[in-house]
């Protein structure tokens, strides 16, 4: 965590937090990002699908999904997921089945998912730069291959 509080990030607005978020540097690069004001946005890889998360400054903390000691990163990911889709009457049963498929291992890796994150965060991204609206966590973007949510 040395490497991180050393980081200069001076001059820079919007950052991507790309990484596994499976250890205490990718939120501390959080934390970095939220000190100088920079908006940090998630992009994870979900298999089948993307998920991104715009975290502001002053907003609510993407850390908030990970249970500290209990899951998997992705598996907790999966579970806020398809609590906010029940809240909002909107389930996203794929998502359950890979919680179930999963909870005792990590979600795959596949380059479907890092593709599509990529071409998400490079929209966001233009978005932000051009003051369009985006959605801020604890709003979402969620897009799988293939299937309706």
């Amino acid at each position: 965590m040395e490497d991180v509080d050393a980081c200069d990030l001076s001059g820079i607005r919007y950052a991507v937090n790309a990484s596994l978020h499976d250890n205490e540097a990718s939120f501390a690069f959080d934390e970095k990002c939220k000190e100088q004001g920079i908006t940090v946005i998630h992009a994870v890889n979900l298999g089948k699908a993307a998920f991104l998360a715009v975290e502001k400054p002053k907003g609510y903390p993407f850390s908030e999904v990970v249970k500290k000691g209990t899951d998997d990163f992705r598996c907790s990911l999966g579970k806020y997921i398809s609590q906010y889709g029940m809240f909002w009457q909107m389930p996203v049963p794929w998502i359950d089945e890979a919680i179930r498929h999963y909870s005792n291992e990590s979600f795959p890796q596949l380059a479907i998912g890092t593709y599509i994150a990529a071409g998400y965060c490079a929209n966001i991204l233009v978005n932000l730069a051009e003051g369009k609206e985006v959605k801020c966590f604890p709003k979402f973007y969620l897009s799988p291959l293939l299937e309706e949510i």
